[in-house]
């Protein structure tokens, strides 16, 4: 996150999160909706709110917990009609300040090769300079979320098309190959 750039950002110094928990509402203006929206191809949205909770996380982090609800109108990839859908997110992130000292690799084994373990939570992602973007963490675990073939409720593909619902009967009509040799077959027997 460090590096990347965000269509909208909302940003809190993150060491005046020190002893106590820390309620912060995000909602972004119109122009940061339209923004959001621009960046990640959805036809607009109507609505878009974040309630964390920054809460202190080891020495020098932040924990980043709370929900993020938002309406967004997406373009169906069957019927090609907007729709309206409604999303709702739980965050639980955690950030720390950037170390200079390099961390140990604790995820290879002894052959040098990775290993995962999927119930360990992410490592903490890195705060720079004491700024922490919300805005960056609405952002990512929005465009996360998005169903990248949105399709409205209630409709579904047949599948089928004008062309191919002539051909089943076209291929009924050509003699099978197979039904060539047997007809050979059976002249040779005879």
């Amino acid at each position: 996150m460090a590096t990347e750039t965000f269509p909208y950002s909302f940003t809190v110094n993150a060491s005046r999160v020190i002893d106590k928990d820390e309620g912060v509402t995000v909602e972004p203006d119109a122009a940061g909706l339209k923004a959001i929206a621009a960046a990640y191809d959805l036809d607009g949205i109507n609505e878009l709110k974040a309630d964390f909770v920054l809460k202190p996380y080891r020495k020098a982090g932040v924990r980043v917990v709370g929900p993020i609800t938002a309406t967004i109108v997406q373009t169906c990839v069957v019927s090609l009609e907007s729709f309206e859908s409604r999303i709702k997110l739980d965050v639980d992130r955690t950030f720390e300040p950037h170390s200079s000292k390099p961390r140990k690799i604790r995820d290879l084994n002894e052959d040098g090769e990775i290993e995962i373990d999927l119930e360990t939570l992410d490592p903490p992602d890195v705060i720079l300079d004491g700024v922490l973007d919300l805005g960056a963490v609405i952002c990512e675990e929005l465009a996360l979320s998005l169903d990248p073939f949105p399709r409205k409720p209630g409709v579904e593909f047949d599948g089928t098309d004008e062309d191919e619902e002539t051909a089943p009967e076209e291929i009924e009509e050509k003699p099978s190959p197979f039904a060539a040799l047997q007809a050979l077959k059976d002249k040779a027997d005879d």
